[in-house]
């Protein structure tokens, strides 16, 4: 029995780590440099701070913090991660849901890590899409489906303080020396009248913080855990008091608070530890007026009759606002159709202008064109004209051509003569040096020559002639 417990711890927080929707939607908004707003309240909120510190180690994300309870706390960032716990409560706690409003009224995007909601949620709706939310039982998904949350927005998940290492305790574990130890409820949802005299209301001890760091968390968490393990059974209605003593092996006897937060986390996880058990109370029926217990139950209702008074009139208030949200929407809508007629009109009118220059430019294009068809007839007729002139020369030079070509042929035919000439002169030549060398021709020049001789040549060609007639 001594190691189931940690059995189902390893389980629960192996659950967690495994949930994809909440990994994936860690790692979008690390992505995106998303900051984060830790919860803050009594020392159960620190035990939720421990886990989503632990399981934002294992993602590798250290993000940056912001801090505050005023309305615009989250303001001047696009992206917020909200630490989980029970803060939506109406009537008890509505911190959160101004500030988340506030929020996503700029447009921002908001993550909430696992939460319990009562009587608050339908705030969200109208801006389903910004928020995914967390819950870490069953009756807070239902009711925010009721309320119009689309389900894609919406996831179930256990309490991040189920995902603290087992480390964080180590060096505690002991045997209980003292039987029992009650740790109830003293605030506003606590819902008994009288508490037994040796009870304590641990967590209050370190109320209204905002768990930020681990070592903040750690050093007075290891201390109730020390003072816890001192005991064999602890009996409570604080949620994570209870859980507290679960992780760390003790018995744990279970009573409602004001609201079904401590049934319906017990339904969908506590129950699996072997050593917790519900166990539910019905309302003391005290003495009004009398005593210190019923002065402080008095206060409590007072201060619940006046948070309730002050929730209706926030929600009344958030209800104005998103309706003069709606109608500055329907003034913006309207205004972006003026503007977008009178951007539409005066598009049309420079359309109608750009169309009147278009024309005009088109009538100068087609006189320019008529002016170039002019020129190209006129080109035209010179061209025809040139190319009528080009076949008359062509005939010309045709003709000149067949002329050459009959030149050239009577020069052949007179080239072909000349060489017959040359060889009948050669042949003239050659016979005339026959003649020359011949002895009749060498007689003729000795008979010619005698002829030429002074007086004597004169008597004999005057004899010549004489004979010759």
């Amino acid at each position: 029995m001594a190691d189931t417990y940690k059995n189902v711890r390893k389980a629960i927080r192996a659950e967690i780590r495994e949930n994809s929707a909440l990994v994936a939607c860690v790692q979008h908004f690390k992505e995106n440099n998303a900051v984060f707003f830790p919860g803050y309240g009594n020392l159960g909120d620190g035990l939720i701070a421990l886990g989503t510190l632990d399981f934002f180690k294992e993602m590798e994300w250290a993000p940056s913090c912001i801090y505050g309870h005023h309305k615009e706390a989250f303001l001047g960032h696009s992206h917020v991660v909200l630490g989980g716990g029970g803060g939506w409560v109406k009537g008890l706690w509505f911190h959160y849901s101004e500030q988340a409003v506030a929020f996503l009224q700029g447009g921002g995007q908001l993550l909430i890590l696992p939460t319990s909601f009562a009587g608050l949620g339908a705030e969200l709706v109208p801006y389903a899409e910004q928020v995914t939310i967390f819950c870490r039982e069953r009756q807070s998904y239902e009711e925010l489906l009721r309320l119009g949350m689309p389900e894609s927005r919406i996831f179930l998940c256990p309490d991040m303080a189920f995902y603290t290492k087992e480390e964080h305790f180590s060096g505690l574990e002991e045997e209980g020396q003292y039987p029992v130890l009650q740790i109830l409820r003293r605030d506003e949802e606590g819902i008994r009248k009288n508490h037994p005299r040796d009870s304590v209301d641990l967590p209050l001890l370190f109320n209204d913080v905002q768990w930020a760091e681990e070592a903040q968390c750690l050093g007075p968490l290891r201390a109730v855990a020390g003072l816890i393990n001192q005991f064999e059974c602890v009996e409570t209605d604080r949620l994570h008091m209870a859980v507290l003593a679960a992780l760390i092996g003790r018995t744990v006897r279970l009573e409602p608070s004001s609201y079904f937060k401590i049934k319906a986390i017990f339904d969908y996880t506590l129950h699996r530890f072997p050593k917790v058990s519900f166990h539910d109370r019905l309302p003391e029926a005290g003495s009004a007026g009398h005593g210190e217990a019923s002065e402080v139950q008095q206060l409590q209702e007072t201060i619940k009759k006046l948070n309730l008074e002050r929730q209706e009139e926030w929600e009344r208030l958030t209800a104005v606002l998103q309706q003069n949200d709606s109608l500055l929407a329907d003034k913006d809508n309207l205004q972006d159709q003026v503007q977008n007629l009178s951007e539409q009109e005066a598009s049309e009118r420079r359309q109608k202008e750009e169309f009147a220059e278009h024309v005009r430019s088109l009538e100068h294009e087609m006189a320019d064109l008529k002016n170039e068809a002019l020129h190209l007839q006129r080109g035209e007729v010179g061209l025809k004209n040139d190319i009528l002139n080009l076949k008359h020369e062509a005939v010309r030079l045709e003709d000149e051509k067949l002329r050459l070509k009959q030149a050239m042929v009577q020069m052949e035919n007179e080239q072909f003569r000349l060489k017959h000439e040359m060889t009948d002169l050669r042949l003239a030549v050659a016979d005339l040096e026959k003649i020359r060398s011949s002895r009749l021709h060498r007689l003729g020049e000795w008979y010619y020559g005698i002829f030429r001789v002074p007086v004597f040549g004169f008597f004999l060609r005057i004899l010549r002639r004489v004979f010759v007639r």
